[in-house]
């Protein structure tokens, strides 16, 4: 099973790992995610980038998706006591733009994630940015946290 240290590790090997050709969503996570090389705006990969680290780690995710929305109301749905308030390192951050990446850190009123498909710093794109990036995001912009690794609770038997 995969430990938060592993999975950050991994993550931070992969910052400013770039699409090529710039605008292309051609990076090696989509073409682990689909099997094949792909590019277009059809295949925005930061999820690709999540699913990839995981996999890396050797936790693949439960749920195989694409799409930021369809994991979280996944988790939401199967593993509701794996969608947190509170955010820990190697959580999965979900953004309300449609975007994630995975915490390496929360402070007073931020984040700071490593996130596939962004832009470094303030400038650029903030969710198609053709990057890996470290990003520091306030708050507000989350719309929850994953945690992979969560144990899923037992009832007691009456």
């Amino acid at each position: 099973m995969a430990t938060v240290k592993q999975v950050l590790e991994i993550a931070r090997k992969e910052l400013g790992t770039m699409e090529s050709p710039a605008n292309s969503n051609n990076v090696k996570y989509n073409t682990w995610f689909y099997g094949r090389k792909v590019s277009g705006s059809s295949y925005p990969w930061c999820m690709a980038f999540v699913q990839w680290i995981f996999a890396q780690a050797g936790k693949k995710l439960p749920y195989t998706t694409a799409s930021c929305s369809a994991l979280l109301n996944w988790y939401r749905k199967t593993q509701p006591a794996c969608v947190v308030k509170s955010p820990q390192p190697g959580d999965i951050v979900i953004y309300n733009f449609g975007h994630t990446g995975i915490v390496e850190a929360a402070g007073s009123g931020t984040i700071t994630a490593i996130e596939g498909n962004t832009s470094p710093g303030s400038a650029g794109s903030q969710s198609n940015g053709g990057m890996v990036c470290r990003r520091t995001r306030k708050t507000s912009a989350v719309t929850a946290y994953i945690r992979p690794n969560c144990e899923k609770e037992e009832k007691p038997m009456d």
